[in-house]
């Protein structure tokens, strides 16, 4: 029987210096956990320990693990400080990044099956509203009327929600303005062979939800998720977790209820209230 490595020096004293609550957190190889704690409690730190007490006890190849942040800035660290634990070449073969990130890398590789190029664009938010005022045009509205701004964030919020134009609800003449655009909006991103930023999250998650193989492979693949600041999660990204870890459920989640910062994109704070209902276990 092949005997485990001894954990390095720097390892063994970050674990030495955690709580029992957090080294217990830490040290948890096999399904689902939840850490919930409140801002300044050390629930990122303990995050990044996980992963290295993981790699240290090949639990997983770091190519096997799945660390989802926010931020640029908070997947930079993340890495940083596990390459800190573990060493910078077994580090960077982690699967950390943004949830955006993320799927990028996945969508280069399967771009093909959603009818893609591999070099497909990237539309930004400047992109997108320029398309918007090229609709606007082509339906003959208003632009100061119904101002592509307007118009964005409401598509936004329905491609968070994994709605289509047909998702967009009928309560006025805007949303129907709403719903024409989006349509065309649709039309226009094909014919360019590009994805804007929702289109992302939501292309992967279609990929995983219809085509078997694609979601046999990458829930293989991952066989520890972890995503921090669970709180701040959309409909779309629940989705898309929950798709990713369902195969092994070694699924880590660290938020605050208190601290939901991204209410203005869709977040949902009972992604994370309600985890311990999707996963019982």
């Amino acid at each position: 029987m092949t005997q485990t490595p001894a954990l390095r020096p720097d390892l063994s004293a970050v674990l030495a210096a955690l709580n029992p609550q957090q080294r217990e957190a830490v040290e948890h190889t096999d399904g689902p956990l939840l850490i919930f704690a409140g801002a300044g409690s050390g629930k990122t730190r303990v995050l990044t320990t996980r992963i290295a007490y993981l790699i240290s006890q090949r639990k997983a190849w770091p190519e096997r693990i799945l660390a989802v942040t926010f931020t640029n800035k908070a997947a930079r660290e993340m890495r940083e400080r596990v390459g800190q634990l573990v060493g910078e070449d077994v580090a960077k073969d982690m699967w950390v990044g943004t949830f955006h990130h993320t799927c990028v890398r996945i969508l280069r590789r399967e771009a093909p099956r959603l009818g893609l190029e591999r070099s497909f664009t990237i539309f930004d938010d400047d992109d997108t509203r320029a398309s918007l005022r090229r609709v606007l045009d082509g339906l003959g509205l208003d632009q100061k009327r119904y101002p592509p701004s307007l118009i964005a964030n409401a598509i936004s919020n329905a491609k968070n929600e994994l709605q289509g134009p047909e998702g967009i609800p009928n309560r006025n003449y805007f949303d129907e303005v709403v719903r024409r655009c989006y349509v065309e909006y649709e039309a226009l991103l094909r014919r360019s062979g590009g994805l804007d930023f929702d289109d992302l999250i939501l292309s992967v998650v279609k990929l995983l939800q219809e085509q078997e193989d694609a979601r046999g492979y990458w829930q293989d693949r991952f066989r520890y998720v972890l995503v921090d600041e669970y709180q701040d999660t959309n409909r779309a990204q629940y989705v898309l977790v929950n798709l990713v870890a369902a195969e092994h459920r070694n699924l880590a989640v660290v938020g605050d209820d208190d601290q939901s910062i991204y209410g203005w994109r869709g977040a949902d704070v009972r992604n994370i209230l309600d985890f311990q209902k999707d996963y019982p276990d």
